[in-house]
């Protein structure tokens, strides 16, 4: 074998592993774009989206007149139509309930129940523990009923209503809902120093 032979042999050596290397590397860079792409395109990554409810954007905001009506505190709040049937009388007992559930935190929250005037039919009697406040706000009661009825809300100690959560005719159902405004609840209260 020549020594021209052998030089060959080497560069072809070379070559091979210089090859190998890029591939390598260019596997190194695909391999997990490919993979991502897969995982978002299957489903299988949740978004660091952690509120259960329905985040208001932009929050409706009160008038200044109606907002000093109200607790000066975080509000948990229901808007109560004219005829108070089984959604209403749910939505009212699952924000009481979600008060009650606080704990010591409920100082902090007020539940509220937004009437546009004093003449409600078959209005629920909630028990004498009950911290509800029955208020008439005209303008925020008309201002809500772009939201879906039945509608379950938190609203901010400065009158921003940010976010809401469905209501549901069935008992079950409108506690489940509940328990996730109380979960969202928690962390806004967590993260906030007002209220």
């Amino acid at each position: 074998m020549s020594q021209q032979d052998t030089k060959q042999q080497q560069e072809a050596l070379r070559t091979r592993k210089n090859r190998r290397l890029f591939i390598g590397v260019f596997l190194c860079f695909v391999i997990p774009l490919a993979g991502a792409k897969v995982i978002l395109d299957m489903g299988w990554y949740n978004p660091g989206v952690t509120n259960k409810g329905v985040l208001l954007e932009p929050p409706l905001e009160t008038s200044a007149a109606e907002n000093e009506q109200m607790p000066q505190h975080w509000r948990i709040a229901y808007r109560v139509p004219a005829d108070c049937d089984d959604l209403c009388v749910n939505g009212l007992y699952v924000i009481n309930q979600v008060d009650l559930a606080l704990g010591r935190e409920s100082s902090r929250v007020s539940p509220v129940a937004i009437q546009a005037d004093e003449d409600v039919r078959n209005l629920p009697q909630l028990s004498a523990d009950s911290r509800m406040h029955y208020l008439v706000l005209p303008d925020l009661h008309a201002e809500l009923a772009a939201l879906p009825e039945g509608s379950m809300l938190i609203i901010d100690p400065m009158g921003f209503v940010m976010m809401r959560y469905e209501g549901s005719r069935d008992r079950e159902q409108a506690i489940q809902r509940g328990r996730d405004l109380l979960d969202d609840l928690k962390k806004l209260l967590k993260m906030s120093r007002v209220g």
